[in-house]
């Protein structure tokens, strides 16, 4: 009759460690934190643009984002993006809720 065998045991030590060290590295990639020089205290920056694209391609919408967006690809010049959130801003919104400088902006474009 033969011997029960016992199942090996597995270091998992190792895999752990890798792990953690892989997703803390990936973690400091994603966020830039700053420290204030006055306060010594921690703040994370933020790309706007980047936020408001993603809320906007989920459905929402409002007067403030597609301003900001549109304002923001025309500093850049990239106009190409500055008009599709402007078409998108005049196509939704009367002229009463949107401001001047956007309304100025989006005359200037040639498309």
């Amino acid at each position: 009759m033969k011997k029960p065998t016992q199942p090996t045991k597995v270091n998992l030590l190792p895999f752990f460690t890798f792990s953690f060290m892989f997703l803390s590295i990936l973690n400091t990639k994603a966020q830039k934190v700053h420290y204030d020089s006055v306060n010594k205290q921690k703040y994370v920056l933020v790309d706007v643009h980047k936020t408001y694209e993603r809320i906007t391609s989920k459905g929402y919408e409002s007067v403030e984002m597609y301003e900001y967006l549109g304002n923001y690809y025309f500093d850049c010049q990239n106009f190409k993006k500055s008009k599709l959130y402007f078409d998108k801003l005049f196509e939704k919104y009367s002229l009463s809720q949107i401001s001047s400088k956007s309304i100025e902006r989006y005359k200037t474009m040639k498309f």
